[in-house]
């Protein structure tokens, strides 16, 4: 039977078997999250629960306050009339407005609904109407005019509240601070009041409705319920050592469920949590809150090790020669580290010298306190892992998707496979697909998970559920293998998996993987289905390239002329090809496309997650692509052949 969510119960909550009212003080495990919520409050009572950038510092928010504030807010959603199962929209950057504005909504029954501030005017209007919400949370003028842009066609969006904005008159909007305040100074006993509806909400219930990125079609909302997130939350909570003595910096967006989940298991846990003001501000910020916990997608983890590594590139030749002997060092240690063994005392006494010399230089310009980088969201190459492991910087990777709560596997403390995504969590059940996507068996089988933290459905998408649901089983879509120790590694994505002219199976994630934290290459989607050799869309590093240009008395006025000049497209080719050199030949890339600009969200070819949108830009270039797959195939060398050094 498939498993698939009924519409009119989603509409307002489950109504399944009810599991009682909890007792908050004397708790020894939790269902809900506004157990999770209420019960930290009162178990860690922080001076700086969350923490924020004002007047040139950051500001802490106490236990207390945030309590205070949630019922405040929670009190005025019920006098916008929001009640259980109702939808109410979050459009925001990551602040302490955003959980907060998220425990009060949970607080009351109603369902959470994140946008992504950098989805467009059709996409947002889209999610409100499909999720039938009935007003919005909102941070910024720029969102505000969004808003007032789509509101006219959506009726059953009921009230606008604004977080940030300086101007209201005229618009409809409430403010989001003079509101709670005036709210407390008219409510009597609003926390009790907070804390008493809060016990009502069951685990069954739902808990948010997040709407995927859509990079293979329409959105789709994810259905969480408190269950689904909560279980998520307990189990990583047992695999990190996470107390009150520990804080986090969020910089990935709430509205992804991974950033939000890591917010929960911090508050749950007693970990201070502090936003980055923005991605450019982030290394500022990390200084600032000195994190012990960063919650991080590969990019960043790329960005990072471009700064350090564009510090090594203009240093002098001697300091070049000690970080490179100091980072071999590193990696020499980093097996010893994994498995908790000690090192021989030649490499220790070398270990101690290339950590005071450089590690421990990196690690202080990311606030010299980080423990653990979780990362999630995309495929981390091992050659980007081995480096922050070769600097005292453990990155733990996992894997899950939004209808995982997220997580499915994940590394962790004293259990790590460096280019693995680590064992499934404990009460999570992986398997692998009967029908194997590549009979040659390169790219892995799909991945089926079971578990409490699996979603229950798409919201009002039957016929998606029948496909996503079968037999208790969550189809992933996603590729992978599990290895002898039971670490899973991910290959591929299912629908991406493609069959050359020839007939041989290519995975598109494999070959661009293999380009993360490239110095020339800062994008590139591979291309091949029903072709005869396989090629690629490369967006360069243009600030390195054009200075490769410069240096080779290659000229330009745009970077139209500069991706048209062959010198430079066979130096580009050049690379890919030294990259790719060690595949078999019907996986190497044979041929290129430079394009002048970088894919991006606001021209609709990447998602809000970063991921780019295939079927938008293949038809985007369409004309690039089908030159590219007219020119002359070039023979490849075969592998372990010596292929010309690049510069």
């Amino acid at each position: 039977m498939s498993r698939r969510p009924d519409s009119a119960k989603m509409a307002n909550g489950f109504n399944g078997d009810k599991v009682g009212i909890y007792n908050f003080m004397g708790l020894s495990e939790i269902k809900t999250l506004n157990e999770l919520f209420l019960t930290a409050v009162d178990r860690h009572n922080k001076p700086d629960c969350f923490l924020f950038k004002s007047e040139g510092r950051y500001q802490g928010v106490s236990s207390q306050e945030a309590l205070r504030k949630v019922a405040g807010l929670a009190s005025l959603f019920s006098r916008f009339h929001v009640e259980r199962g109702d939808r109410v929209a979050i459009l925001s950057e990551n602040r302490v407005e955003w959980a907060l504005t998220d425990y009060a909504l949970l607080g009351l029954g109603a369902i959470p609904v994140p946008i992504y501030t950098t989805l467009l005017e059709p996409d947002v209007e889209y999610i409100l109407r499909d999720s039938g919400a009935k007003g919005i949370v909102l941070a910024t003028e720029p969102q505000l005019a969004k808003i007032l842009n789509i509101r006219p066609h959506l009726p059953d969006l009921k009230f606008v509240l604004a977080m940030n904005c300086s101007n209201l008159q005229g618009t409809g909007a409430e403010c989001w601070e003079g509101s709670i305040e005036l709210e407390m100074g008219l409510a009597t006993n609003a926390v009790e009041k907070f804390a008493a509806q809060a016990e009502t909400v069951q685990p069954e219930d739902i808990a948010t409705i997040l709407y995927t990125s859509g990079t293979m079609g329409k959105a789709k909302g994810v259905v969480l319920t408190h269950a689904n997130i909560v279980s998520n939350v307990l189990e990583c909570a047992k695999l990190f050592p996470l107390d009150r003595n520990d804080a986090c910096i969020s910089l990935l967006p709430l509205s992804h469920i991974l950033d939000r989940t890591l917010d929960f298991l911090c508050m749950w846990r007693g970990v201070s949590i502090a936003y980055a003001e923005n991605l450019d501000s982030f290394p500022v910020n990390l200084k600032e809150v000195r994190p012990t916990l960063v919650g991080v997608v590969p990019r960043v983890l790329e960005k990072i090790n471009d700064r350090v590594m564009e510090v090594v590139r203009t240093s002098p030749p001697a300091r070049q020669k000690i970080f490179y002997w100091a980072l071999g060092v590193g990696k020499k240690a980093i097996p010893y580290h994994l498995k908790g063994r000690r090192m021989p005392l030649g490499l220790k006494l070398k270990h101690a010298i290339a950590d005071r010399l450089i590690f421990s230089k990196v690690r202080e310009q990311l606030g010299g306190r980080i423990t653990i980088l979780a990362s999630g969201a995309a495929p981390l190459s091992r050659e980007l892992a081995e480096f922050f492991y070769a600097m005292g910087l453990p990155v733990y990777e996992g894997y899950g998707l939004s209808e995982t709560s997220p997580v499915i596997a994940i590394n962790y403390p004293g259990r790590v496979t460096l280019g693995t995504v680590g064992p499934p969590i404990p009460n999570v059940e992986v398997k692998f697909g009967e029908e194997d996507a590549d009979p040659e068996g390169g790219a892995g089988r799909e991945i089926l998970v079971k578990g409490p933290n699996v979603s229950p459905g798409y919201y009002h998408m039957e016929e998606e559920n029948r496909v996503a649901y079968t037999d208790g089983w969550f189809h992933t879509g996603d590729l992978g293998v599990m290895d002898a120790e039971g670490n899973l590694r991910i290959t591929g994505r299912k629908k991406n998996l493609f069959k050359t002219s020839g007939g041989k199976y290519v995975c598109p994630e494999k070959l661009e993987n293999l380009f993360q934290s490239h110095p020339y290459i800062h994008q590139i989607m591979v291309l091949g289905a029903a072709r005869k050799f396989v090629g690629a869309l490369v967006v360069p590093v243009y600030q390195r390239l054009e200075a490769h240009a410069a240096a080779h008395g290659v000229t330009f006025k745009y970077r139209e002329d500069l991706v048209a000049h062959p010198e430079i497209h066979a130096f580009m080719q050049q690379l890919v090809d030294e990259t790719t050199r060690w595949l078999p030949p019907h996986e190497r890339i044979r041929q290129i496309v430079l394009l002048p600009y970088e894919l991006s969200m606001g021209n609709g070819e990447v998602s809000a997650t970063l991921k780019v949108k295939r079927r938008v830009v293949e038809e985007k270039y369409r004309d690039l692509i089908e030159e590219m797959f007219s020119r002359h195939a070039p023979k490849v060398q075969e592998s372990g052949a010596r292929s010309q050094k690049s510069e």
